[in-house]
């Protein structure tokens, strides 16, 4: 029997300031059968502390402990209560409030099984979700830290670097008393061409705006780029290549260690 469903993503984001969130499960709602059915990652999500750098490792899983807890609590509420009592908790639930927990906008669907629709829910935006350039990014970041570690190379760490007009983190940068070199993993796995290009020239500019304040020297800073496999996303890569080359940036395959690790090392 088909019934019209509201349905809400779980937002985690615990850095206000970036605004930067990250779908860690689904909320589901049947109204007419006082229904309200949900799915969170697991509380030990590894891939959360890769999305979020400098993250409290427990604050992840305590956060979710006490959702889980609330919607267990409105769950059981809602068996007695179909309709539009139902409907309005859902929408309580939901309203936009302050908080590392928040939820995106409600959305409806006809379904023939609430269930089956909360697992498809779940897969598409939070399994799916971090499939993206950050996750991508902090795998290739992750990599080269296992590599620099393997191989006896010190001084690489996360610091943030100012120049006149801004200030941004980069995930690997060693100051000598003469010389700061610096890594920045790339990845062309946003939505768009048009999306990647944009991400990839930001850096690009970022790490021009070290040069010209003479923070950062060319021969000292590399992007570890990770080709596309979406042929459709080639022209904004080779582009964006071309133009961190014409700047004098020195690009690595990030799936070279040889070559990283040769830069690493060249004093």
């Amino acid at each position: 029997m088909n019934t019209l469903c509201m349905y809400a993503t779980v937002r985690f984001m615990p850095f206000a300031e970036t605004q930067e969130f990250a779908n860690v499960g689904v909320v589901v709602c049947a109204p007419d059968t006082g229904k309200i059915k949900f799915k969170l990652a697991r509380k030990r999500f590894g891939r959360v502390n890769q999305f979020f750098e400098d993250l409290d490792g427990k604050l992840f899983g305590s956060t979710l402990q006490l959702l889980e807890a609330e919607l267990n609590r409105l769950k059981e509420f809602a068996i007695d209560k179909p309709g539009k009592a139902t409907a309005a908790l859902f929408q309580e639930l939901t309203r936009h409030r302050e908080g590392v927990i928040s939820f995106g906008g409600v959305s409806t669907a006809v379904v023939n099984n609430i269930d089956d629709k909360l697992i498809e829910l779940y897969e598409h935006y939070v399994e799916r979700s971090f499939l993206s350039e950050k996750y991508r990014e902090s795998i290739i970041e992750q990599n080269i830290r296992q590599l620099l570690k393997r191989e006896n190379v010190k001084d690489f760490k996360a610091q943030v670097l100012e120049t006149k007009l801004s200030e941004f983190k980069l995930p690997f940068v060693k100051k000598s008393a003469n010389s700061t070199k610096v890594i920045r993993p790339l990845a062309f796995e946003q939505k768009t061409p048009l999306a990647a290009y944009e991400h990839a020239a930001q850096w690009i500019d970022r790490l021009t705006r070290l040069q010209h304040e003479q923070i950062v020297l060319p021969h000292n800073m590399m992007l570890a780029v990770e080709k596309p496999t979406d042929k459709g996303f080639e022209e904004a890569y080779f582009e964006a290549v071309n133009i961190a080359s014409q700047r004098e940036i020195i690009v690595a395959n990030a799936n070279d260690s040889p070559e990283i690790l040769s830069f690493a090392n060249n004093t």
